[in-house]
């Protein structure tokens, strides 16, 4: 048989990668073994987390790096995954490090490149050999024998892992960025809406005075006075949302706007042909209903097209009159108010009143409002697009281990 027919044959079969790097391209076919026969793992050990004398070796629990002690158990490079509870995560210790009774590690690599084992780990997904119907538990015997290839060269193994570890770095920079920015909004508005102060009382106990200028103010409005207090009936209409729950229709015309639309931001939406509370554009919709501490109640949603959303039950529709959308949009979302309503223990529902009773401080120049608003709106586009741009990258990482990693077939 031809070296080109034995190379078309072994790559339809599965033997060698999608892509390899140009040096490897003549180093053969790889070599299938069992997972036990290149990593074994060991289950973790006991360790009482109240009493950790903190230190520098990391203590590595099922869902990752969670506490650091004073000893370490094994010596690294090593790989650990959860062995209960979370099941499928897989962290790359590069150190000396303690794992976790509720993990498995390995440290034992048998000539094979501890990194490139890592990303072979993240690529087949561990969970798939999750068992039980309660906690999950990894069985480290059916892990041990599944089929893989692995490529002879060590080097070929450091390439991959060097190319793979490159772009985690590059998302993990990216990731920052997406933080920074996120840091950046919460210190902005901050500053930009006014927030109570301590008083300069003599007395023992400060009471909370409620300052009426935001700490900073864009220049032209500086000599405009004080904000001035309203509650959310002085200047918007309130509405209830319809039930839409027996219209649904995965081909429907109209975004049903509900809890879990709202909290996904969208990624999780239902349709329907039938608008029973359709919201025009500019209005603000807010979850009135979520479980304690949850974390969709009083998250806002603007709407930001004509005909396009129409409002489901436990969710209420906000139309202003006498402010700017956007600014009434940031001054509401979460606010702590809504929040204070939920005590933790049972379901919160806000009602109409306390909606409507909602309390808070507005430029009276709704020029203010909206530089306020579009300055906020930017730094969010900004945000979104560097969401999308981790999105795409882990889109990308994803595809290249697919072309790195043959698969047995």
């Amino acid at each position: 048989m031809s070296k080109e027919k034995k190379h078309a044959l072994s790559e339809a079969e599965g033997l060698i990668p999608e892509l390899r790097f140009p040096e490897f391209e003549n180093d053969g076919e790889w070599e299938e073994k069992a997972l036990g026969e290149v990593a074994p793992l060991q289950r973790g050990f006991d360790l009482p987390v109240d009493n950790i004398i903190v230190g520098d070796y990391p203590v590595v629990f099922s869902n990752g790096i969670l506490k650091f002690h004073n000893e370490y158990k094994v010596k690294g490079p090593g790989v650990v995954t959860g062995r209960s509870g979370t099941i499928g995560r897989v962290t790359f210790i590069e150190r000396d490090f303690w794992p976790h009774n509720t993990s498995l590690w390995v440290t034992d690599f048998c000539d094979n490149s501890p990194l490139f084992i890592f990303y072979y780990y993240v690529f087949i997904g561990l969970e798939q050999f999750g068992t039980g119907s309660g906690v999950p538990t990894l069985n480290r015997n059916d892990v041990h024998r599944h089929k893989i290839l692995v490529p002879n060269s060590i080097h070929e193994q450091q390439k991959i892992a060097s190319c793979l570890s490159s772009l985690d770095e590059l998302i993990a920079a990216h990731n920052d960025k997406l933080q920074a920015l996120e840091t950046h909004k919460k210190g902005l508005m901050q500053n930009l809406f006014p927030h109570p102060s301590a008083s300069s009382g003599s007395g023992t106990v400060a009471e909370p005075v409620e300052a009426k200028v935001p700490k900073f103010r864009f220049p032209e409005f500086e000599g405009d006075g004080e904000w001035k207090e309203k509650v959310l009936s002085d200047i918007a209409n309130y509405e209830n949302g319809k039930a839409h729950e027996k219209d649904i229709d995965k081909d429907g015309d109209y975004i049903v706007v509900n809890s879990k639309f709202i909290s996904t931001d969208g990624e999780v939406a239902k349709y329907s042909n039938t608008a029973y509370c359709l919201a025009e554009k500019g209005d603000v919709l807010m979850v009135l209903s979520d479980v304690p501490n949850g974390r969709a109640i009083a998250k806002c949603f603007y709407v930001n097209e004509e005909n396009k959303y129409t409002v489901n039950q436990r969710i209420c529709k906000i139309t202003s009159f006498d402010s700017d959308n956007l600014f009434l949009y940031y001054i509401m979302n979460r606010n702590p108010y809504f929040l204070s309503f939920d005590d933790g223990v049972k379901q919160t529902n806000l009602r109409n009143d306390d909606v409507q009773s909602f309390p808070f401080l507005i430029p009276v120049d709704i020029k203010e409002q909206q530089k306020i608003a579009t300055c906020l709106s930017a730094l969010d586009e900004l945000i979104t697009a560097q969401t999308e741009k981790i999105e795409q990258l882990q889109m990308h990482k994803k595809g290249l281990m697919q072309g790195l990693f043959p698969k047995i077939v």
